[in-house]
């Protein structure tokens, strides 16, 4: 679907592309990381044909981003790092703007509409004024216009930036909704524990070249034997953990700070469950369970002295 090969655009300073390289399958849903000015809205802006690279290719389903750029249009929805909307129009007239800007014929502009409207949740706040609509809304509704004309490529600049958790998650369950239909996605963010929930990949990024990838499910087990999850519990400071874990089979206590264990399980959810069901009863205040973020620690690992 993105096949990308030597791509280079640079600014003042070297910021830009270095002879960039990746290659996306049709159904992926990738996630774009690095440090600020590694080049990620860059890469985005070249593949949505709005920046033309100084050398190099970039190809969307086969075909040019420069030299074939109407017809990739045609099959590609981006939403920028800062979209803009119209605070004076309606939703409805914004979406009907933005239909006809597509160039949809009026039997499909209707149908798309209604499409649109109902799969963000927007149906009822056709006739609201966007200045009237919160952040995620407004961020519902920059989506939907960005699906009007049905693209089997999505390109998405920080989508999440500036959401509340409840809008993030509804976010997420819009964006896996779109992937089990069959959309691709290339999705920047700097918010890894939503892009560890919905990639299928991750592709690094820095100085403008791809430094490296990853999968979410394998960056789960943090380097530990395969089908072991490592989990973070945190507790109160006064509790002593360590000694009550170690009598679990299937349970690896892999560090202890001062008010948070890592543990490495292969026992499933239902041995995390056990554990923190003996801590409780042990009287270890637990304050919070979940699966450590191993996609934190890499981006640690590669970018923390570019910061």
């Amino acid at each position: 679907m993105i096949h990308v090969e030597g791509l280079k655009k640079l600014y003042s300073g070297d910021r830009g592309l270095r002879g960039f390289n990746v290659n996306i399958a049709q159904g992926e849903l990738v996630g774009l990381v690095g440090p600020n000015g590694a080049g990620k809205t860059t890469l985005i802006k070249i593949l949505a044909t709005l920046l033309p690279p100084d050398s190099g290719t970039a190809q969307v389903n086969g075909l040019d981003v420069q030299s074939e750029k109407r017809a990739v249009r045609k099959l590609i929805g981006h939403m920028p790092d800062v979209p803009g909307v119209y605070q004076d129009m309606k939703v409805r007239e914004f979406l009907l703007f933005f239909a006809d800007a597509y160039h949809l014929p009026s039997a499909r502009k209707r149908a798309a509409l209604e499409d649109v409207l109902a799969w963000s949740g927007l149906g009822d706040r056709a006739e609201t004024y966007v200045e009237h609509l919160s952040l995620g809304w407004k961020q519902r509704l920059v989506l939907a216009k960005t699906l009007l004309h049905g693209p089997t490529l999505l390109l998405l600049d920080e989508p999440a930036t500036g959401l509340d958790p409840l809008a993030r998650l509804e976010l997420r369950r819009q964006l896996k909704e779109l992937h089990r239909r069959g959309v691709t996605m290339l999705i920047s963010s700097h918010i890894l524990t939503d892009l560890e929930d919905i990639c299928t990949r991750i592709v690094f990024i820095a100085d403008g070249m791809n430094v490296g990838q990853t999968s979410p499910s394998a960056s789960r087990t943090d380097g530990v034997d395969g089908g072991t999850t490592v989990y973070e519990i945190e507790f109160l400071s006064s509790s002593k953990p360590k000694e009550i874990i170690q009598g679990f089979p299937d349970v690896q206590v892999l560090s202890l700070a001062e008010t948070t264990l890592r543990l490495g399980v292969t026992g499933g959810r239902e041995q995390v469950a056990r554990v923190v069901s003996a801590l409780a009863a042990a009287g270890v205040g637990v304050t919070r369970v979940q699966p450590a973020s191993a996609l934190e620690s890499q981006y640690q690992q590669l970018f923390g002295s570019r910061q």
